[in-house]
């Protein structure tokens, strides 16, 4: 059994870890927005659903770290780590689906499509381990399995396809 101090240590390993991470994403969020401002322009301005993913991107994944910051230095961490959990899982799906789309756009719909698959198969494969290590975990890991596929599915995959 993990101790009350052991515990607040690992929080705070889990808390800069996943700092780290969002920040990453943060600066890949800039740096998308930059190249596709640069290289194609009329694309931030023409597909909507783009420019708003990669907008609302940034605000999400700003929150996320500081609730993962939040993680280090409070008791009450179960609701803290799942707003963060959420808001990142957001924040990527949604830079997820603006690669996506700008594939379709500039490169075609079958890269666009295997791009897709391979997200989709890597955390399914991710999910699949975790929960071969704790069979406790199926039911946390389907819900957040089921929020990610769901935001690529009707805000990445079908907009690349040209369905909406």
């Amino acid at each position: 059994m993990i101790n009350k101090i052991d515990s607040v240590e690992i929080n705070k390993i889990k808390s800069e870890s996943r700092t780290v991470i969002n920040l990453r994403l943060l600066g890949i969020s800039f740096t998308l927005f930059t190249f596709i401002a640069a290289i194609s322009p009329f694309l931030l301005k023409e597909n909507i659903l783009l420019s708003l993913q990669l907008t609302i991107a940034i605000p999400l994944l700003i929150t996320s770290i500081f609730a993962r910051k939040k993680l280090a230095y409070t008791e009450k961490i179960d609701l803290w780590n799942k707003y963060g959990f959420i808001t990142s899982t957001i924040a990527l799906a949604f830079l997820l689906n603006v690669v996506g789309i700008f594939l379709s756009v500039l490169v075609g719909k079958n890269v666009s499509l295997i791009f897709y698959a391979s997200n989709i198969l890597i955390a399914l494969l991710y999910s699949l381990f975790e929960i071969h290590e704790d069979k406790s975990l199926i039911k946390s890991r389907i819900c957040k399995d089921s929020l990610f596929i769901i935001i690529l599915f009707f805000l990445g995959i079908l907009p690349a396809l040209g369905i909406y």
